[in-house]
């Protein structure tokens, strides 16, 4: 029998994440032991119950070093950000230290200046969450065939080889980018819809008739506001830490809507009108109807 990669890793942060993390080791037989620490003590009682967690990892609490030989750091950017700040002297020397923040810049900036020398980050950004949140949506295969990217610190192949290794052992596709370049991606396609589902939905709340729109509703209103019902804890974060690519897509953004908003009728009905419209529905389905 292969014996583990892992003798032991610290998940820190039990919610979706962290939990589907320990619950993916788990089933693959990549870490002997598995300890968690969560701000919650609720959280870690139910980690237990549910066999998520081995154990407790009471090093943080208690001032002393962790012995793990990796620990996950699996909670919003800013509490991330904090907790190097504050613990980075507690990681023990040679460990690994990775991430599932949704912004890295910050995140890997934080992991130079606070971490000692001889402990080893490696930025990741799982992109596989959900609008759900908490430990009762883990589950193991939470990482299979979903994109995962890592954004290495000079120097630190070892660490980085080991955890791609462990991630691809989960079922991810690994990209390796730089923060920065994560960050403007990430801007596009994961914050920039975000905002754009929360201010449709606002944008519906906020009409005096906003309970009469939402009963005629369909799946199409649906899919497009699902994602207002993230957790502004995590999002707060977010938003703090990558205002400038934010901007620029969302300014992107702005600027074709007001194309479109200028071309509509009864201002104008030319036809370099009805190609601006026209633009938008190049990747329409080229069969069956598209129910609304």
């Amino acid at each position: 029998m292969k014996a583990p990669r892992w003798q032991r890793v610290t998940v820190v942060g039990c919610g979706l994440i962290g939990a589907s993390f320990a619950l993916a080791l788990r089933q693959k037989g990549a870490c002997a032991r598995l300890a968690g620490w969560d701000a919650a003590g609720s959280v870690l009682d139910e980690a237990l119950a549910r066999g998520v967690i081995d154990e407790v990892d009471t090093a943080f609490a208690s001032g002393e070093v962790c012995a793990s030989e990796l620990v996950y750091l699996a909670m919003p950017v800013g509490e991330i950000i904090e907790f190097l700040g504050a613990r980075g002297p507690q990681l023990g020397p040679g460990s690994i230290i990775t991430d599932a923040g949704s912004t890295k810049a910050e995140i890997c900036r934080a992991a130079r200046a606070h971490l000692p020398e001889n402990v080893y980050f490696v930025g990741g950004h799982p992109i596989a969450g959900s609008h759900h949140s908490g430990l009762l949506h883990a589950r193991a295969d939470l990482f299979e065939g979903a994109p995962y990217v890592l954004t290495p610190v000079s120097g630190e192949d070892r660490a980085v080889e080991a955890v791609k290794e462990t991630v691809e052992l989960l079922g991810a596709r690994v990209t390796l980018m730089a923060a920065g370049e994560h960050d403007r991606a990430m801007a596009f396609i994961s914050h920039l819809p975000q905002l754009l589902a929360s201010a449709l939905a606002a944008t519906v709340r906020d009409q005096p008739d906003a309970s009469a729109l939402a009963a005629l509703s369909g799946p199409g209103y649906r899919d497009m506001t699902r994602l207002a019902a993230s957790s502004w804890d995590v999002w707060r974060g977010i938003l703090m830490t990558n205002p400038a690519p934010i901007a620029d897509a969302l300014g992107q953004f702005i600027e074709k809507l007001t194309r479109v908003r200028d071309a509509l009728p009864p201002s104008s009905d030319s036809a370099s009108d009805l190609a601006t419209l026209r633009a938008l529905f190049q990747d329409e389905p080229s069969s069956g109807r598209t129910v609304r």
